[in-house]
């Protein structure tokens, strides 16, 4: 089923330990792109995680926010370089010396010159990885849930815009026999009026050669075949969007532009100013569609 790349979703849940919290924005994009955002975590971690939201969402600009806040210290360790902020408080009372000012130094002077303490994971936590696992799965239900929403209200937009393109080409159809014969008559009137000004023994000769040209120029603005054409894209892309045949926005995408192109051949070919004006009218319509295909996967 189609949808749309754009959603959001987010839940936070508190366990005895720690609290989990995650965010899933996705935009539009052509491709996966993936950005993991929020506490640090190992880094293998991340690739299991990019990897489950890569199953359910296959493209997209993706942006993963996990924000974990622990309850305990039972996982980490405070390591202190000693020897670092020996150096640093040796330093701070030569320059007092050289400065000659009193040296009153405190904890807090040597901690700000730079890293003396690091807070170290003692081990991945096994128990918070599947419960971050398990919030990431409810939190893709809940965006993909949003997305077959969305994309719902774009296949219906999308609909209209059809609509309109079938209302066009059936006037097409109407006016078309009448513009060719209106055309054929005043191309046999300007040849059979140049053949009068020829020589007897020549005009019916010119004549019917003249008339022979007509057919073969006739033939060149005939649209019979981009109104078949265009009517079997509507078809199928119409087969898609109700999930009848397989599809995604990518192949929708290539339909349109099929029907933009026999619909700029119609507009190429005739002369008859409603016609030229209805494909005018489905070109825009085909955009609108392009438009929203861009957001549809």
């Amino acid at each position: 089923m189609l949808r749309s790349m754009t959603g959001f979703a987010s839940r936070f849940v508190t366990y005895e330990d720690f609290d989990i919290e995650v965010e899933i924005k996705s935009v539009n994009s052509r491709y996966f792109e993936f950005r993991l955002l929020g506490s640090p975590l190992p880094v293998q971690w991340e690739n299991e995680f990019r990897q489950q939201v890569f199953e359910v969402l296959k493209r997209g600009k993706i942006d993963l926010l996990i924000r974990i806040v622990e309850k305990n210290a039972k996982n980490t360790r405070v390591i202190v370089n000693t020897e670092l902020a020996k150096q640093y408080y040796h330093a701070l009372l030569s320059l007092s010396e050289t400065l000659g000012i009193s040296p009153h130094v405190e904890v807090r002077d040597i901690l700000s010159l730079g890293p003396i303490m690091e807070v170290e994971k003692l081990d991945a936590d096994v128990t918070l990885f599947e419960r971050i696992r398990e919030v990431i799965s409810d939190v893709l239900q809940r965006i993909e849930g949003m997305m077959h929403l969305e994309g719902q209200k774009t296949i219906q937009d999308i609909g209209k815009s059809l609509a309109l393109i079938e209302e066009a080409l059936l006037l097409i159809e109407r006016r078309y026999p009448e513009s060719l014969d209106r055309y054929q008559q005043e191309l046999q009137k300007k040849l059979l009026e140049f053949a009068s000004g020829l020589g007897e023994s020549t005009r019916d000769l010119v004549q019917n050669r003249l008339l022979l040209e007509m057919e073969l120029v006739s033939s060149r603005v005939a649209i019979n075949e981009e109104v078949v054409r265009l009517k079997s894209h509507l078809h199928q892309f119409h087969q898609i969007l109700e999930g009848k045949i397989p599809g995604d926005g990518k192949k929708l995408d290539f339909i349109s532009q099929e029907m933009n192109r026999e619909t700029n051949t119609i507009a190429s070919k005739s002369q008859d100013y409603e016609i030229i004006q209805a494909t005018i009218d489905m070109k825009g319509e085909i955009e609108k569609i392009r438009e929203h295909l861009r957001n549809l996967e």
